[in-house]
């Protein structure tokens, strides 16, 4: 069995963001709740309990690291996610931790 490559530097640090961003409970819920379609910001903010101000400057967050994206429909923006690690990384989470 041949020995797995280094990771280049770079994606390493890409990767270290993500997990960043990715680390605060409400972002793990946001990508949760956006697991099984776009959602618009009223809706997350339901979903969630949080303030529409505290979800916006999450979902800046996730969108500064293409994480999540928004499509616009005339003045609503609808949250997806743009990135399938994110729901690897619940995949991971549910599978290691959830028992």
């Amino acid at each position: 069995m041949s020995k797995p490559r280094p990771l280049d530097p770079k994606v390493l640090r890409h990767c270290a963001g993500a997990l960043r961003t990715l680390s605060h409970p409400d972002r793990l819920r946001i990508v949760e709740a956006l697991e099984n379609g776009p959602l618009e910001v009223s809706e997350l903010t339901t979903r969630l309990r949080r303030p529409q101000a505290t979800v916006s400057q999450h979902l800046m967050r996730l969108r500064a690291h293409g994480l999540v994206a928004a499509e616009r429909e005339g003045r609503v923006a609808r949250y997806r996610v743009a990135h399938a690690g994110c729901l690897s990384i619940l995949g991971c989470i549910r599978s290691q931790f959830s028992k």
